[in-house]
């Protein structure tokens, strides 16, 4: 009982406020760290699209894949976004003696190593939401029937899809352009 003039809450009222307020943090938390990780896993995809489609307007307009580096010379293995090398890539086939960022090819043509460029293709290719770089296995443009990649290594930063899979392996994201 309270006598007059005193005011405020009770230390049951407090205990049970507070145990209220933990229950609702205990539900709330898993759900709301489960829908981050599903933001990151849709803004992985949705980058892996974009560069599959800047790459396709590419070869639209100046007729090859981009095959050479940023000094117009041919062999070139594979194409990178900014960010950290994913891990166990060049064990899935990924061959990176020819490295290129993609924003060479794909959003200057400085070299002038591609006629009929009308680009940029796209403005940048930042680190997928993990802070590792998109890959393609380049060095197979011109291998006829041969797989092309654009993969993110996705949450564990391992490739673990190999440029031979018929499909996305792992937890990683991305998608086959040819």
């Amino acid at each position: 009982m309270r006598s007059r003039g005193q005011e405020g809450f009770t230390l049951i009222e407090v205990i049970v406020v507070a145990g209220i307020i933990a229950i609702l943090a205990g539900i709330l938390v898993p759900i709301i760290f489960k829908e981050i990780d599903e933001s990151k896993i849709t803004r992985a995809s949705a980058d892996v699209r974009s560069i599959s489609s800047a790459m396709i307007v590419f070869k639209k307009d100046v007729g090859p894949w981009p095959t050479v580096d940023g000094a117009c010379a041919s062999g070139l293995t594979l194409l990178v976004g900014n960010g950290n090398m994913p891990a166990d890539y060049a064990a899935q086939g990924f061959d990176d003696s020819t490295g290129l960022n993609f924003s060479v090819p794909l959003s200057t043509n400085t070299a002038g190593c591609y006629t009929n460029w009308k680009g940029p293709y796209i403005a940048l290719v930042s680190a997928d939401p993990w802070g590792y770089a998109y890959i393609t296995n380049a060095k197979e443009f011109n291998t006829p029937n041969a797989p092309i990649w654009i993969l993110s290594a996705g949450p564990n930063g391992r490739v673990e899809t190999n440029i031979a899979s018929t499909s996305v392996l792992g937890d990683d994201i991305g998608l086959r352009l040819k």
